[in-house]
């Protein structure tokens, strides 16, 4: 038997006569609800419920990729041209998910009616979920062509035997951890090809209906993108990468700073780029493509606000101008409106015990709360003025988070911790300093070695639900199923994605040291969503 090619079959279901004008007007009905015209999409779902604009999109039930999906035990059938125009079987296809086996072949006309009528093409009322939509011969016409286009061809990065993956460092990480992340990677790398291998043989000599299955495995190629210079230079860098050489997605990454020119390019690259270790997220729930661990600093400033709102009195807080902590600072500031007193510390000024005294003697009856790095506190313990109530720093930032290292000031010592508690964390991370050991790479930052084994784990567990269907969209759709049941350790608790979601852990704990039940970090209260 001819093996037909899947993403042939897709681009033959594309009319000669189709447009990219016809395209993009159809893709602006389908993603936004808005019609060629500009005016609103219209339609009525169940109980007469009349929806309009976004809330009537089809993206909302079909998603992106137009490959269907299930929500509370009904499944949405995929809707891209070739599962609707031809039938999989007759190509050797199969479909990415539930409710094509034995369906009728539409026509354009077919689908015409489907779309404003809700009846299927072999003459079925469809449910009632499926809302009956109002358009025109012109709307209708450049619906039904956009979704001739959808999940039409492979995306960029994918061939027929392998697939690029490109990761991110930019100006001033520091070496230590962009080795951790790149001994993470390029093992991990090693390892699925290793794989990879055995499966590609196979290949060769599988029936028919099971060469599918093995054309999901690919050889991963891993390519570094180091950026230097000023952001406002990076897109023109990234851009320069990427025509080089096009990859499927960017997983994990590390920056120094904000990632926001990373994001922007990502996004409009339409570029899947998997949880980059960064406290500066760009935070945009609009956005698609880049997905993160957390919303960073801004999170843990929001974290604390919700525990300080149950307190009375003012808060002081310093920070470093133009670093990290500023974002936190200013979503405090913006979180407590009328408590919080600024200390800012200026480039170049230096941390004394001086300092540090009037510090404490401004935050004397208030919570002092420091977003600066333990390199910044090793003056903190030489100040002898009063101590603060309670004093909160970050978990991120005070990377060490050693509360002997403040001494006297440890009854009073608060960390706000967006990763799991520390004996959870080590039953959570057993598998993971396992295949460490196993690999021969040297314990480093743990925290970053971890995220990048997540990022590179969840990725290859997508993949694999792909099938053939090689498609960014469809990628980020399966990704969002995944964190749940996920064996790879993450430093976070609670990971997931919903439809939309684009930041898999949404809280965080407030904790100190305690003596009982037994000596550690223990939580004060429990897990805190802002």
């Amino acid at each position: 038997m001819v093996k037909i090619s899947f993403f042939l079959v897709l681009a033959l279901s594309l009319p000669a006569h189709a447009s990219p004008q016809d395209i993009e007007l159809g893709k602006r009905i389908y993603r936004e609800g808005v019609l060629p015209s500009g005016t609103l999409l219209t339609a009525q779902a169940r109980n007469g419920v009349v929806l309009r604009g976004a809330q009537a999109a089809c993206v909302n039930c079909h998603r992106r990729s137009g490959l269907g999906s299930s929500e509370g035990g009904k499944v949405v059938r995929p809707i891209a041209g070739a599962m609707l125009y031809h039938a999989p079987a007759a190509a050797g296809l199969r479909a990415p998910s539930r409710g094509l086996s034995g369906r009728t072949l539409y026509t354009d006309a077919l689908l015409a009616k489907a779309v404003r009528e809700g009846v299927d093409a072999s003459g079925r009322v469809l449910d009632l979920l499926m809302p009956r939509y109002a358009l025109n011969d012109d709307d209708t016409r450049a619906l039904v062509t956009y979704l001739k286009s959808l999940s039409s061809d492979p995306s960029p990065g994918a061939t027929q035997d392998s697939i690029h993956f490109a990761t991110i460092i930019t100006p001033g990480v520091a070496p230590e951890k962009r080795k951790a992340m790149l001994d993470v990677l390029h093992a991990f790398f090693r390892d699925k090809n290793a794989g990879t291998r055995h499966e590609t043989r196979r290949s060769a000599h599988a029936p028919w209906d099971m060469a599918r299955e093995y054309q999901a495995y690919r050889k991963w190629v891993l390519h570094v993108w180091e950026l230097n210079g000023a952001a406002d230079t990076w897109p023109a860098q990234l851009e320069t990468f990427y025509r080089k050489q096009p990859v499927f997605a960017i997983l994990s990454g590390i920056g120094a700073g904000s990632w926001q020119p990373v994001h922007e390019f990502c996004e409009r690259k339409e570029l899947p780029c998997l949880f980059p270790n960064t406290h500066l997220p760009e935070i945009d729930e609009q956005d698609f493509y880049p997905v993160y661990f957390t919303q960073g600093m801004t999170l843990e400033a929001q974290a604390l606000a919700t525990h300080l709102q149950s307190t009375a009195g003012q808060v002081v807080q310093v920070y470093h101008a133009g670093d990290p902590g500023a974002v936190a600072a200013a979503a405090l500031r913006q979180a407590l409106p009328g408590r919080v007193t600024d200390r800012r510390v200026e480039q170049g000024e230096r941390l004394t015990a001086a300092f540090w005294n009037a510090l404490q003697q401004q935050a004397q009856s208030s919570a002092l709360v420091v977003w600066l790095s333990d390199d910044d506190m090793q003056t903190f313990n030489h100040a002898s003025s009063a101590q603060p109530e309670a004093i909160y720093l970050s978990s991120s930032l005070a990377a060490k988070g050693k509360a002997p290292t403040l001494g006297d000031f440890q009854a009073h010592l608060y960390f706000v911790r967006p990763f799991d508690l520390p004996q959870a964390l080590d039953r959570r991370l057993v598998r993971f300093r396992t295949w460490l050991r196993a690999r021969g790479i040297d314990p480093g930052d743990e925290q970053i070695q971890a995220n990048t084994y997540f990022a590179a784990t969840v990725a290859g567990d997508a993949l694999m639900h792909l099938i053939d269907n090689f498609h960014r969209d469809y990628f980020m759709e399966r990704l969002e199923g995944m964190l749940d049941n996920s064996f790879a350790g993450s430093i976070y608790p609670r990971l997931s994605l919903g439809a939309g979601q684009r930041f898999a852990s949404k809280g965080a704990y407030v904790v100190k040291y305690m003596q009982e039940p037994t000596p550690g970090l223990q939580p004060v209260g429990g897990w805190i969503v802002p």
